[in-house]
């Protein structure tokens, strides 16, 4: 549990200084990656119901912090700025 939140700490971390450094970039960085993972956790979940495996159960967490992480940079730096300047 602690390496799932040190992971989605440095995630937070690392999107952060990416949309500091270049807003629209880490913006868009994040936001398709965010996507692709959500995607990936989603299908994930779904042929686990229908068929049960035998994967670890820390790879559905590590998936799940693959587009949290993300989720939350993006939120947090349009909180902290009020807007997405590149956008208007």
């Amino acid at each position: 549990m602690i390496n799932f939140l040190l992971m989605l700490l440095g995630q937070i971390i690392v999107y952060m200084l990416i949309m500091l450094g270049d807003e629209y970039a880490g913006f868009l960085l994040a936001v398709i990656i965010g996507a692709i993972c959500f995607g990936i956790w989603a299908i994930s979940h779904i042929v686990e119901w229908i068929e049960p495996s035998r994967v670890n159960k820390n790879y559905y967490r590590y998936m799940l912090a693959g587009w949290v992480g993300p989720a939350i940079a993006v939120l947090g730096f349009i909180l902290l700025r009020g807007e997405i300047s590149w956008l208007t």
